[in-house]
């Protein structure tokens, strides 16, 4: 399904270009470490364990920095023009849409989201963060919780901005006094700043109180 009109994905704002650069600084880096040394052995006849080792350290190098980057990237989040992840001042209604592993692209309501593993499929589950727990739909295949929390986080910063710009209240303290209401139907999903480590130009949104 095509993007809705107006909406801007998180992979093609201003926002995202460092995670951008960043990505394409560790792929160099990568290449360079593995190609050098290949060359070099080639000229010089260096050990055939020089190749290998190199194409150790170049994957090993992408295996510690790549895949955040890209998972950050890749968070299925757009947004209209109105939203302060968006240069200029807002002029009318923000919006923030998410797109699900089907696709489909559906505007967030009132409520943060979360994830739930899902127990017939493979990956997460998108659901409201309030007593119902609606379900959206199914948002990752992946099971890589780590990263997918990191995509949550930043879609319900991109929330929180909204309703700012909207004029509502920011209903995610009371999301966290729930917490010593629930019963172990679901775990949720806090995580501590050191965990979220989400780096940047989001920090900015992120970290802010």
């Amino acid at each position: 399904m095509s993007v809705p009109k107006g909406i801007i994905e998180f992979a093609d704002l201003t926002l995202c270009s460092p995670y951008k650069n960043k990505l394409l600084g560790v792929r160099i880096i990568t290449f360079l470490s593995i190609i050098v040394p290949i060359l070099l052995t080639a000229i010089y006849q260096l050990p055939i364990f020089t190749i290998l080792l190199s194409i150790t350290i170049g994957g090993a190098i992408y295996l510690v920095f790549g895949p955040d980057l890209q998972a950050i990237i890749a968070t299925p989040l757009g947004v209209n023009i109105n939203h302060p992840f968006v240069d200029g001042e807002p002029i009318g209604k923000a919006i923030v849409s998410v797109k699900l592993s089907t696709s489909d692209w559906i505007d967030i309501g009132e409520h943060r989201i979360r994830l739930v593993e899902d127990e017939l499929v493979n990956g997460f589950n998108l659901v409201e963060d309030h007593e119902d727990y609606t379900t959206l739909g199914h948002f990752s295949d992946s099971t890589n919780k780590t990263r997918l929390s990191k995509q949550i986080i930043i879609i319900n910063q991109a929330l929180a901005l909204r309703d700012v710009v909207n004029g509502k209240v920011d209903p995610i303290e009371d999301a966290r006094e729930r917490e010593t209401m629930d019963y172990g139907l679901l775990e949720r999903d806090w995580l501590s700043e050191e965990e979220l480590n989400v780096e940047g130009p989001l920090a900015k949104f992120i970290n802010k109180e």
